[in-house]
């Protein structure tokens, strides 16, 4: 056993008590506790006051995560940030915290036993109703999971620019683009392309808001889109990042024929997505895949599995393309 590696009960432990970590970041991430140190160390009082929250219970909570090295405890009962708490502040991963540890989020991973047992998805099993359905009536939920959503997105933007070759694309449509992140990133980096982000009504005005911040408004339009019904027609590419891992494979059949009829014989797909390696092997897919079971009823893919669902809705796969981050680019044309 090497010096650093904790024997199998003390691993096993780490992960029985995971929720010890998760939900005080939750408690912390809710409050704005980060944001509320960006000027500097601040008392667990000052804090307390800030947060509206009884200043014994917070230092607990503020304790616990120091001595993770998520906040740093100095003298007095002061706390500042560290390289870790830095990223729970507004913009970076606050969103993601909240996501992944709200209360509507547990209420459906506690039915995952159920959901094992039934092949239903827990989230409906908990909330009666599909995820996207529950979002439409709780905004504030619909908020936080579309700005985590964007951040998530975001680290692998920059990933997918450098790694796929957009020359000769004069126009690319984002199905199911979000908040246009990632399109107004390709544009910006293409400065010859323009592009169309596709989405559901209440998300385009975000949309749009970030097509003016950079500054791309006059090359992107955004357009009233339900990818079950039907794709806007006539781009040289079309990109889909993370949508068909929230779906089943019937669903996603549906989705990828529309996109078919929206193409051209030499329009190109771009499917990005993690891809689940075989085995053993370590993958952060592998849990992602979990998440996926319990909100969506969808699922991440291996490769042979993202063949057979592009050849089943008439598209022939050209080649997958790592990048530097966690997703692949899978490149497809119709068959």
């Amino acid at each position: 056993m090497k010096p650093t590696e904790l024997p199998p009960p003390a691993q096993l432990m780490k992960f029985i008590v995971g929720m010890w970590i998760s939900k005080p970041l939750y408690v912390t991430a809710e409050l704005g506790i980060a944001d509320m140190l960006v000027d500097g160390p601040r008392s667990i009082e000052e804090l307390a006051r800030a947060s509206q929250t009884h200043a014994p219970s917070l230092y607990r909570v503020m304790r616990a995560l120091a001595s993770v090295g998520i906040f740093c405890e100095t003298e007095g009962k002061r706390f500042e940030l560290t390289p870790m708490a830095e990223y729970l502040k507004t913009g970076a991963m606050r969103s993601i915290a909240l996501l992944f540890n709200s209360d509507w989020a547990d209420q459906a991973w506690g039915c995952l036993m159920e959901s094992v047992k039934t092949g239903d998805t827990a989230f409906e099993i908990a909330h009666g109703m599909p995820v996207t359905d529950w979002l439409e009536v709780n905004p504030r939920a619909a908020e936080v999971f579309n700005e985590a959503n964007a951040v998530k997105a975001g680290s692998s933007h920059s990933a997918i620019v450098e790694a796929y070759d957009f020359t000769g694309q004069r126009t690319l449509t984002d199905v199911g683009g979000g908040l246009g992140i990632l399109i107004a990133e390709i544009l910006v980096a293409n400065p010859s392309m323009n592009g169309i982000v596709a989405e559901t009504p209440s998300v385009l005005p975000g949309a749009r808001r970030t097509l003016k911040e950079m500054g791309i408004e006059d090359r992107c339009q955004v357009m009233e889109c339900d990818f079950f019904e039907s794709i806007p027609s006539g781009s040289d590419a079309y990109l889909m990042s993370n949508i068909l891992h929230d779906w089943s494979d019937e669903q996603c059949g549906i989705i990828l024929s529309n996109c078919h009829r929206a193409m051209t014989m030499e329009s190109k797909l771009l499917i990005v997505e993690m891809i689940i390696p075989p085995g053993n092997e370590p993958s952060v897919a592998k849990l992602l895949d979990l998440e996926m079971l319990v909100t969506t009823g969808g699922r991440e893919r291996t490769k042979e599995e993202f063949k057979i669902l592009l050849e089943s809705s008439g598209f022939g796969l050209s080649r997958i393309i790592p990048t530097n981050g966690d997703v692949h680019i899978i490149e497809a044309m119709t068959a």
